[in-house]
């Protein structure tokens, strides 16, 4: 009797999907969401300007836009592997660059680190496709995971410096993964390089606006929340740990939400979910317009599902694109890259508006008006999907 022979690559190849997967997406928010727990801190111990601290906050998006652009060309000149491993290292560097003395040092690692997350988040959509057919749920899962660990599990009772420094270990934990496992997620050296798709070859154009309009709305809420839920909260009236423990309920909220998405993104149409998430997040700011110290866990708890909208945009970007990889790298650099240049102008103008009026009250209401827009621009986006007119190679 002979047994048949089961090449190692079948066997481990779906494992090292759904670890790296998980592991790259884990990696995507704790550089922020600790920054949003630390944030009251380090004004206070480092001594930064409220113009400096509203920059911080819109600091990501800007980042992300521009690493979202550049992702695509990275890709297609380089390589996903090598890409992915010099974000990773990257990453790790600045996480812990950002926590030396000095305003310069916090913006420059802050920038760089942000700019690492994007490539790999614009990235992480081409990697999901070429995995296994769970690995999107595992994505979306462990990009909550990602948001809520960085709030729940930041250190806060020592030197803000560590609280900041310690999510170096993760991204170093990254690297050795992807190192480990990407030659099984990606085609084999050797191999003929695909043809890449333009983003400016991509229809239909109305659609793809409206896209990048709705996705810069929600990550503007999305990153104004994460960076700022615990200054609103304690502005509020609460103290500064039950304002902590509502952000992190709320970050840990995002975590079976955002592993419900791919589930209901393939069995719902686009519509109804993009406008029952934006209607929650309406639901929760106008409750902390309305009466922010009562029943607070009800307001974060829409939130919560609110945030829901960014999970349900990434994996929508895979779906509008029939799974084909090149096409989705093209579709997610434009969406990601303009609609996160968007949310950094929205981001950094609610922070301002905030420091020149000495209240949130106003900012929350430009929040509701944003909120607003995401209803109407998701609602009018449709199920329509994106296709090149022609293939380019840069």
């Amino acid at each position: 009797m002979t047994t048949a022979h089961v090449p190692r690559a079948a066997i481990f190849s779906p494992v090292a999907a759904g670890v790296t997967v998980a592991v790259l997406a884990l990696n995507l928010r704790p550089a922020v969401t600790s920054m949003g727990a630390l944030l009251t801190r380090i004004e206070t111990a480092a001594g930064l300007s409220p113009p400096l601290a509203a920059t911080l906050v819109a600091l990501p998006t800007w980042a992300f836009a521009v690493g979202g652009v550049t992702a695509w060309r990275l890709r297609a000149r380089f390589g996903i592997r090598a890409v992915v491993s010099s974000a990773l290292g990257v990453l790790a560097v600045s996480l812990i660059a950002r926590t030396l003395p000095g305003d310069v040092t916090i913006l420059v690692g802050t920038t760089a680190a942000c700019l690492a997350i994007a490539v790999l988040g614009a990235l992480l959509p081409v990697i999901v496709h070429t995995a296994t057919p769970g690995s999107a749920a595992c994505y979306t899962a462990c990009l909550g995971a990602g948001s809520a660990v960085g709030a729940l599990l930041t250190p806060t009772g020592v030197a803000w410096q560590i609280g900041l420094g310690c999510w170096a270990l993760l991204a170093a934990i990254g690297l050795l993964v992807w190192q480990g496992s990407s030659r099984h997620l990606v085609a084999p050296a050797g191999a003929a390089p695909a043809v890449r798709v333009s983003p400016r070859t991509l229809t239909p154009r109305g659609t793809i606006a409206t896209l990048t309009v709705h996705f810069g709305l929600l990550s503007a809420v999305t990153f104004l929340l994460m960076g700022r839920l615990p200054a609103i909260l304690h502005a509020a009236g609460l103290t500064q740990a039950e304002a902590g423990h509502h952000f992190a309920a709320v970050m840990v909220l995002g975590v079976p939400v955002s592993l419900a998405v791919p589930y209901l993104a393939r069995r719902v149409r686009h519509t109804p979910l993009a406008a029952g998430f934006a209607g929650s997040s309406i639901a929760g700011v106008t409750g902390l317009l309305i009466s922010p110290a009562t029943v607070t866990w009800l307001w974060t708890g829409l939130l919560g599902i609110g945030l829901g909208a960014l999970a349900l945009a990434l994996v929508d970007l895979n779906h509008r694109t029939a799974g084909d990889p090149d096409t989705t790298a093209a579709l997610s650099s434009i969406v990601q890259g303009l609609g996160y240049t968007l949310a950094g102008v929205l981001a950094l103008g609610i922070g301002l508006l905030e420091t020149a009026t000495g209240t949130w009250t106003w900012p929350l209401y430009v929040l509701v008006v944003a909120l607003v827009g995401q209803v109407l621009t998701g609602t009018t986006i449709g199920d329509v999907r994106a296709a090149p007119t022609s293939p380019e190679v840069p």
